[in-house]
Formats: structure tokens, C-alpha cells, sequence
């Protein structure tokens, strides 16, 4: 940990260092009032509290949680050039940013099933559904990803450091290979395939509803079709603007843990 600690970001020019800083620290206001104002509108609109976004207003909030407990020390250490706030600080952003990490795609999972059974299997989605068990599904999703992200903290090697290439503090996924194949299939292989196998799967079943009813022989079924197809191609965009964000991040990541090394960006 305390070589990890004195690890600083590789030279940067100063103009770099600014730009960086400013860059994630426009980032991490906009994710923080961004999902705030998500939050807000759901409050004030009786009309979106909706089970689908019960599992939105939850993604924001730990969307909300990574920006205030994850990125503004980010932004500090891109800043400084290295991380100043010591080894216990390290090991609880680690923590937070790895649970937090972990409970955003599982809900992204979650309402990927919410939407296949709305759109595929209507009458079990009411059953499946319904407010209490939708709390029951968040508050299981952030059980599991609390419970993924404690055994790092007892590897007698590895476990979270500060990833000077990333500004970040984290789990080290190249110290412990049989640790992260379980991480990385059970809570980002499954999610990510259950999301594609649903979102194909809804708009398969959308596009041949709307083949059916025609304007003239059913319009309230094609205005529930078109109705369902804008919720899930908005769904779906998010889904994969999530994706396209964390891509980068994955691939070091899983780089690291091929090499048995840490990557560092210059």
C-alpha cells in the first residue's frame, strides 16, 4: 500500500495537468447535478414514478454517490500530480468506487429484465414488478455488490491501490486472477449479457407487434407499441452511453490482469 501511496502520475506538461483537472472536474459537477435534477423530477411528477423508474432513481443515486465519494479526489490528485489523502482514504475509495461500479451495472441489468417483461412477457410483469419487490431487488443488488467488494480489503497482496495511470484508487485486478474471473463474470459478464439478450429480444417482439396492428385495424395497441419502443430506445441509448464511458477503464483493466502488471498512462 505505501508504494502504491508514493506512486505519483507520470509528468504531465502544465497545460496538461489544467486541462485534466478542469476536464473531470466538469465531469464530476455535471454527474452530481445531472442526476440530482433525475431525482428531483421523479419528486416532483407523480406521473414518472414508475416502476421502471423506481431502478433509474436508484442508478442515479449511486451514480451520485461515486461523484461525491469517488471523483472530486480524483480531481484533487490530477491536480497535485499524487495521492495526498493517505492509506486508509485509498482503501475506502477503493471500496466505494468498486461497490458503487458494480451496483450501477447490476441495476442496468435489472432494468434490462424490468423492460424484457414489459414488453415480452406483460402478464408477469405486474407480479415480478410491483413496488415492494422492486426495493427488495435494489436493496439485494446493493447487498451482492457490498459483499463483492469487502474480500479485496483482507488479500494479504494487492487489493486496492491507487492506479496513478487513472487518477483512482481501486481494486488491483492483475494481483488476484481467480478473484477477478468471479468478479468479472458474475457481476459485469452476467449483466452485460442479459442486457443485449433482452434489449434484441424487445425489439424484435416491437417491430413484429407493430407489423400486426396496423393504424387501421388496432391504433391504441400501435400507440402502446411506439410508446414502449421510444421507453426502450431511450433505455437502450443509456445503456450503451454507460457502456461506451466505462470502456476504456475495462480494457486497461483487464490488460492488467492478463500482464500481471499495472498499466501506466503517460
Amino acid at each position: 500500500m505505501e508504494e502504491s501511496l508514493t506512486m505519483k502520475i507520470p509528468e504531465r506538461s502544465y497545460s496538461r495537468v489544467w486541462m485534466e483537472t478542469v476536464f473531470l472536474a466538469v465531469i464530476n459537477l455535471t454527474a452530481t447535478f445531472g442526476n440530482l435534477s433525475v431525482c428531483y423530477a421523479v419528486y416532483r411528477n407523480q406521473r414518472l414514478r414508475t416502476p421502471t423508474n423506481m431502478f433509474v432513481v436508484a442508478l442515479a443515486v449511486s451514480d451520485i454517490f461515486i461523484s461525491i465519494c469517488c471523483m472530486p479526489f480524483s480531481v484533487v490528485t490530477l491536480y497535485t500530480g499524487r495521492w495526498i489523502f493517505g492509506a486508509n482514504f485509498c482503501r475506502f475509495q477503493g471500496v466505494a468506487f468498486f461497490m458503487l461500479s458494480m451496483i450501477s451495472l447490476s441495476i442496468m441489468g435489472i432494468i434490462a429484465i424490468s423492460r424484457y417483461f414489459c414488453v415480452v412477457k406483460r402478464e408477469k410483469y405486474i407480479v415480478l414488478f410491483n413496488k415492494r419487490r422492486i426495493l427488495m431487488y435494489i436493496a439485494s443488488t446493493f447487498c451482492a455488490a457490498l459483499a463483492g467488494s469487502v474480500p479485496p480489503l483482507f488479500f494479504e497482496k494487492g487489493g486496492y491501490k491507487f492506479k496513478p495511470g487513472q487518477a483512482v484508487s481501486m481494486y488491483a485486478f492483475e494481483t488476484n486472477i481467480f478473484y477477478t474471473i468471479l468478479i468479472e463474470s458474475v457481476y459485469i459478464g452476467t449483466p452485460l449479457i442479459l442486457i443485449t439478450f433482452c434489449y434484441a429480444k424487445m425489439f424484435y417482439t416491437v417491430s413484429k407487434s407493430n407489423q400486426v396492428f396496423s393504424p387501421q385495424n388496432n391504433p391504441e395497441q400501435l400507440r402502446a407499441n411506439v410508446e414502449e419502443a421510444k421507453v426502450t430506445k431511450t433505455l437502450a441509448a443509456v445503456m450503451a452511453a454507460f457502456a461506451f464511458c466505462w470502456l476504456p477503464i475495462c480494457v486497461i483493466d483487464y490488460i492488467d490482469a492478463a500482464r500481471g502488471e499495472r498499466t501506466l498512462l503517460r
